[in-house]
């Protein structure tokens, strides 16, 4: 009998010590898809709140950077990652960034670019930049601000806005000892590109882009931590980054006399587009003829461009929603003279347009 008892401390001891030794040397027995046992936050980052509502953040975003607050929003750190020629890990299907934070509740703020901040830095055109945080400054110290000259203009100097998206934790995320925590973040695209074209009804012939103005203006180029914006930024302009006219000759010939039809075209980056309540002035497309000084169109934009939810009827997208699904819109002006008589909305989906009737006319 005092064999067994004996046979039966041993088995029991070297259990003990076979649990003790895989709670010091970490616990991947239990979470193989993690590296260790280390406290902290495993971040997984989606991209599907787009019109296509599919996951888009490995093919699109090539870096991102988080910082971390704690439960009163007192900033405790950040991270970036970011792909690189010979080194692409937010292309991996089971991408995860790891944060060696300790035990606390936290809330985390992301802002993704196409490539990492710093290279986004050096590339030619308007940025928007965000501050570097220290311990114990306030998330609202948080903004992505976008650049512009003494007279509000965005200098974009022939590129568009480098693709921005901001995504945050809906909840607080509460990290224990010796456990790493899982959240997601889901990623919301802020850069809207615009095309603009402009045709004659009478004399389709008799039209150069040359001869055209066109500007958007807006509040919006300043993006809070929240990713609402702050009108009290001031007033953006933004105007075409190409402007260019194209011909279509009836023969196939490429003789000048021979031109039936010219269209003038104009290609716009824009910022965040916010369908506006009423105490908030929207964004305004302007169009004006610069040989006649007259004013083609005056547009509020958003209300204009949300006319694409109409579309996706079965999924019920509010205006302010289907403005940040969609992030590529073409308007095609018909003009009579110095009048618009209609124009043609079209967005990513092929082969979709709208008719907007000129009421004022």
């Amino acid at each position: 009998m005092k064999l067994i008892f004996n046979s039966i401390k041993t088995a029991v001891a070297s259990a003990a010590g076979i649990i003790l030794s895989l709670v010091m040397n970490g616990c991947s027995l239990w979470h193989d898809d993690l590296p260790d046992c280390r406290t902290g936050i495993a971040i997984e980052f989606v991209y599907d709140y787009n019109i296509q509502r599919a996951d888009m953040f490995n093919e699109h975003v090539g870096g991102v950077t988080v910082n971390v607050f704690d439960a009163d929003g007192n900033f405790v750190t950040s991270k970036e990652e970011f792909n690189t020629p010979g080194d692409t890990p937010l292309a991996a299907s089971d991408y995860r960034m790891y944060l060696d934070v300790p035990p606390g509740e936290y809330r985390i703020v992301a802002h993704a670019l196409q490539c990492g901040y710093n290279d986004a830095l050096h590339k030619k055109g308007a940025k928007f930049r965000t501050p570097q945080l220290h311990e114990g400054d306030n998330v609202g110290n948080l903004i992505a601000r976008l650049d512009r000259n003494e007279e509000g203009k965005v200098e974009n100097e022939g590129v568009t806005l480098d693709t921005l998206w901001h995504g945050a934790t809906t909840r607080l995320v509460t990290v224990r000892d010796m456990e790493m925590s899982t959240t997601g973040i889901s990623l919301v695209r802020n850069t809207n590109d615009l095309h603009i074209t402009l045709r004659q009804l009478d004399d389709p012939a008799d039209i150069d882009a040359e001869d055209f103005d066109v500007s958007v203006i807006d509040c919006n180029g300043k993006l809070q931590h929240d990713n609402s914006v702050d009108a009290a930024d001031g007033t953006i302009v933004y105007t075409p980054l190409a402007q260019w006219t194209s011909e279509y000759h009836g023969n196939r010939s490429s003789d000048e006399d021979n031109v039936t039809e010219r269209t003038a075209h104009m290609q716009l980056s824009l910022s965040r587009l916010i369908y506006a309540p009423d105490d908030r002035k929207p964004a305004i497309l302007l169009i004006n003829n610069r040989n006649t000084g007259k004013e083609i169109a005056r547009i509020n934009l958003p209300e204009c461009l949300a006319g694409g939810r109409n579309l996706f009827e079965l999924q019920n997208y509010s205006p302010q929603e289907f403005l940040d699904r969609e992030y590529n819109y073409s308007l095609d002006f018909f003009l009579r003279g110095d009048k618009w008589i209609y124009a043609n909305l079209s967005i990513s989906v092929p082969g979709w347009s709208k008719r907007i009737q000129n009421v004022d006319l």
